[in-house]
């Protein structure tokens, strides 16, 4: 089979060289705009089964035609063209995938009813993508990701869900940076500064930014972090699909991540100065969006593992009802940022967004992955998934609560 990775930085790289060492894709087409960037990856790789190709994820014609005779395409952009890539996906009759979805497309304001969530707005091609024959996995990363299949693999165990509580923690520092990201700058920024989707009363409402502010006990060797609401992906799906389409069941779901005061105090001076928006500026006579600028520079994530330190842990609270009793399992992944360099050359960040993405697609050409449409990530059988991630250095950890 031949998959196209498109884009290759810092989680990209991850997923290009799992899957051009799986044995499973014959030809692994690196697929970016900046050459060298993927030539880096290319050479990090080295595999006769990688080839590199410029491509412009905002020129559709460009994409149509490189994707041509590929049989999924691995979509590691910025999420905010995502949309036109599955369109020239199913086009061409390709299958899709992609690690998260654009959140940026809500402008509910916080303490009103979200009438359509994002996700909306992808689901909407699973007709589509049905009849062409053709399959379309969206969110399939870390977080968006194995947080869903946790939160599928508790939920199978209960006779019903109550609440869903996807808990993001990091206490990873880069050496010579006071604010360094490990994943996409623009992403982060995004996220953080727009209102916080959670699911509740039936419902899915907004919050704002930074609320909810509490002290979680993530495991070690992360430890207790402060945690915030962050408009993210899942509680805009597992509400509906695990409650609904399951028939689970869900009261209550929200995603929390832990964030530093010095992360809280720069992202909110950005957005106070108008330095997170994405509507271009004249500056001298240059037309700039002042998020590029801010995202320009900063570190490029993917230069950043070998000086990265500590330890990330995502995973997934799911409490509910077994045969009238109240239970409850808290399923998480770690890893050290150190050791998952030595050993691999990346950040753990980028390490757990990648990896499963590559399991998704490793599992989709094994024919595991037998669904057509567009779902999400817990729509797909987990355990395949879980025992697959010892094989590349990762874990699955649960405690019954």
């Amino acid at each position: 089979m031949k998959a196209m990775v498109l884009g290759t930085g810092a989680v990209g790289s991850v997923t290009a060289e799992v899957l051009a060492k799986s044995g499973e894709y014959d030809k692994v087409v690196l697929a970016d705009v900046n050459l060298e960037r993927a030539r880096r990856t290319e050479k990090k790789i080295s595999s006769d089964a990688v080839t590199v190709v410029k491509v412009d994820a905002a020129d559709d014609a460009a994409l149509a035609a490189a994707i041509k005779g590929v049989d999924i395409v691995l979509n590691a952009v910025i999420p905010r063209f995502n949309a036109a890539i599955m369109e020239t996906c199913l086009k061409a009759r390709v299958s899709y995938g992609d690690m998260a979805w654009d959140i940026a497309t809500d402008r509910t304001r916080p303490g009103e009813i979200i009438k359509e969530v994002p996700a909306t707005n992808f689901l909407k091609y699973d007709d589509a993508y049905r009849k062409a024959g053709i399959t379309g996995m969206i969110g399939l990363g870390c977080d968006p990701g194995l947080s869903n299949l946790f939160a599928r693999m508790a939920a199978d165990r209960m006779d019903r869900v109550k609440e869903i509580l996807v808990r993001d923690g990091d206490n990873g520092t880069v050496a010579g940076h006071h604010f360094a990201p490990l994943w996409s700058p623009e992403t982060l920024i995004e996220e953080v500064l727009m209102p916080a989707t959670v699911y509740t009363d039936g419902a899915f409402r907004k919050l704002p930014p930074f609320s909810g502010r509490e002290m979680f006990e993530f495991p070690d060797p992360v430890g207790s972090l402060p945690i915030y609401n962050v408009d993210h992906e899942e509680q805009e799906t597992l509400p509906t699909y695990i409650g609904k389409v399951l028939g689970k069941g869900c009261d209550y779901c929200d995603f929390k991540i832990a964030l530093g005061g010095e992360y809280v105090e720069v992202i909110n001076v950005l957005g106070k100065l108008g330095l997170a928006s994405t509507k271009k500026v004249d500056v001298k006579g240059v037309k700039v969006s002042p998020r590029d600028v801010v995202s320009a520079v900063l570190p490029d994530p993917a230069t950043l593992a070998d000086r990265a330190k500590g330890a990330c842990a995502i995973g997934t609270i799911t409490k509910g009802v077994k045969d009238g009793k109240e239970v409850g399992y808290y399923i998480w992944t770690e890893l050290d940022h150190e050791q998952c360099h030595k050993k691999y050359g990346y950040s753990a960040t980028a390490y757990s967004v990648g990896v499963p993405f590559a399991i998704a697609a490793v599992l989709f050409a094994q024919g595991k992955v037998k669904q057509k449409g567009v779902f999400p990530p817990e729509m797909l059988d987990p355990e395949p998934f879980v025992k697959m991630l010892p094989k590349y250095g990762m874990n699955c950890v649960e405690k019954k609560l």
